[in-house]
């Protein structure tokens, strides 16, 4: 074999060698490159929820709190018996209102940050994965008729929705964005706004029948309170913005006395 056929043998195999060398490292760049991608992608789903839960995090977790707290008072102090037998109507008004504005002040904050996640992929945020979770619980045990078929509190999917839409209004600034209604302005709406109030006709009955609870009243107030004290924990979870002496996990509904 001539030396320029040797030679042209060693070029052809050397320019073989660089082709496959160099598709070899421009696939890894494209893989290297999708990978990245994916993994920026997958940052700014997680920042973008996590910034959304940020946003929401103390109004919705004092939303939960104080209905939790009402919720105790009622189960454990006899809040509805106390006020709602009071000669005092002003006393049974509050009584009656205040418990409707804590629990539609809560489906309010859920609701608008329901709004903010529908449309977001949250890929690998455990966290936010969680909280979804757990605020679901908490609906789905508003709605359950097969656990807590005598019991007060009863509210539908749809209905918590409706609540939670309309005790909104757009927050000062910013038309985009949106808060909810203070109590006296839902006092107010509930006195006078027939289309306002009817969403709170069955839930304000339910709340007279307190006072004198049949047995089982109770029993979705108290699964109520630990599904909220479930939503507390992933928004609080190291007890820094509510001490834990302030949070008291109901262990079962006390028995009714005829």
């Amino acid at each position: 074999m001539s030396t320029a056929v040797v030679v042209a043998l060693i070029s052809a195999s050397v320019a073989v060698c660089s082709a496959a060398i160099s598709a070899f490292a421009t696939a890894r760049s494209v893989r290297l490159q999708h990978a990245l991608a994916d993994q920026r992608a997958e940052t700014e789903r997680r920042e973008a929820s996590q910034d959304i839960v940020r946003r929401y995090r103390e109004p919705l977790l004092l939303a939960a709190f104080d209905l939790q707290a009402r919720l105790c008072n009622i189960v454990e102090d006899g809040f509805a018996a106390r006020h709602l037998s009071s000669p005092d109507p002003d006393e049974q008004h509050y009584a009656r209102a205040s418990t409707l504005y804590r629990i539609a002040d809560y489906l309010g904050w859920a609701e608008i940050l329901r709004r903010d996640l529908q449309f977001l992929d949250l890929g690998e945020d455990s966290r936010t994965h969680a909280l979804v979770e757990r605020l679901d619980s908490l609906s789905r045990t508003f709605a359950n008729t097969d656990w807590y078929p005598r019991s007060a509190f009863r509210l539908f999917r749809d209905e918590q929705r409706a609540v939670g839409e309309i005790i909104l209004e757009p927050a000062v600034g910013d038309v985009r964005q949106y808060q909810c209604i203070g109590y006296a302005t839902f006092v107010t709406r509930l006195d006078a706004d027939t289309a306002f109030s009817r969403w709170f006709r069955r839930l304000g009955t339910e709340i007279s029948q307190l006072a004198q609870p049949e047995p089982g009243y109770l029993d979705r107030p108290v699964a109520l309170q630990r599904a909220l004290i479930d939503v507390i924990d992933i928004l609080d979870p190291d007890g820094i913005r509510l001490p834990r002496a302030y949070v008291k996990r109901l262990d079962s509904a006390p028995p009714v006395t005829s």
